[in-house]
């Protein structure tokens, strides 16, 4: 695995039919979509898959339907809930095993007490199956007072000597943190630079990294694979115009309306998914929607 997941990968939002169940049949053609644009690794993530909306039957149909449509060439990465139990988090870890996927992308689910519970919940997954484990590395709520916690180096170091915990989804959303983690695991671990895209592998590709989780992918893959390839290619002039040039202003027009709900809007605008989402949480509203599709209209990504 440390040396199949590079590139972009992925993260797959889940599509809904307009009563809101989950709709299975659409997932499954839009990751062969993916797979066939030559997309080498895709993710159901905690949040990008809304599965913090899903039943634990659910999540794992979702799981497996990922699995199933990505085939062999395909290196599938599914993860647990960012809530319930260490026993909820086992069961999915072992359903990941059964269906086959490459990864098991494990969240811890409670509140920062030490870094020993923390130890304890992925030596127990560790334990408990086989395929390789991705920590995904977000800030923890500290459940003494003050604030947040990270993942310290010391912490992510003790992990990593586990028999298959094998890197981390970066998600610490502090710029200083996320460079000492690429520097000092890049070489050893897989680190999936989250947010940014492109622009965060510009980053931290000087720093290592090897691998980011892409956001334009989901709709055009072409250009981020084009991206990649400049960049192995050391052509970083025509990557540095792609970020530039396209993801940046792009981003810049769509964040701040709200990404996951943008982009679930960006592949209804390409014919990929259906836009519907589950309450809570809404679509775009439809003036959002004709700002989203004029942007892409003036990158040529639709007619």
């Amino acid at each position: 695995m440390h040396t199949k997941v590079i590139g972009p990968v992925v993260p797959l939002p889940v599509p809904f039919k307009e009563n809101q169940d989950v709709d299975y049949v659409a997932l499954d053609s839009y990751v062969c979509f993916l797979r066939d644009k030559g997309i080498k690794t895709v993710m159901t993530t905690v949040g990008t898959s809304r599965f913090n909306l899903l039943s634990m039957e659910e999540i794992k149909k979702v799981n497996e339907t990922v699995v199933k449509a990505a085939g062999e060439d395909v290196v599938t990465i599914v993860a647990n809930p960012s809530h319930g139990s260490l026993s909820d988090a086992l069961s999915y870890a072992k359903h990941a095993e059964e269906i086959g996927a490459d990864l098991f992308l494990a969240y811890f689910p409670d509140r920062h007490y030490g870094d020993d519970a923390v130890y304890d919940f992925f030596s127990t997954i560790s334990n408990a199956i086989e395929i390789g484990i991705l920590i995904h590395e977000m800030p923890l709520r500290n459940g003494l007072g003050g604030g947040q916690v990270h993942y310290s180096i010391d912490l992510l170091s003790r992990l990593f000597a586990q028999k298959n915990i094998i890197g981390v989804k970066e998600e610490s959303l502090d710029p200083a943190h996320s460079e000492k983690i690429v520097k000092k695991f890049s070489d050893s671990a897989v680190i999936i630079g989250a947010g940014g895209g492109m622009s965060r592998y510009l980053r931290d590709y000087w720093l290592g990294a090897k691998t980011y989780l892409a956001g334009i992918a989901n709709f055009y893959p072409e250009l981020e694979l084009e991206f990649y390839d400049a960049m192995q290619s050391e052509n970083y002039k025509k990557a540095y115009k792609i970020v530039h040039d396209i993801e940046k202003p792009f981003f810049e027009a769509t964040v701040p309306l709200g990404w996951h709900i943008c982009l679930k809007e960006a592949l209804n605008i390409c014919g990929l998914l259906p836009s519907h989402e589950r309450l809570p949480l809404k679509p775009v509203e439809q003036e959002q929607a004709n700002k989203l599709e004029a942007v892409m209209k003036s990158f040529g990504w639709v007619k």
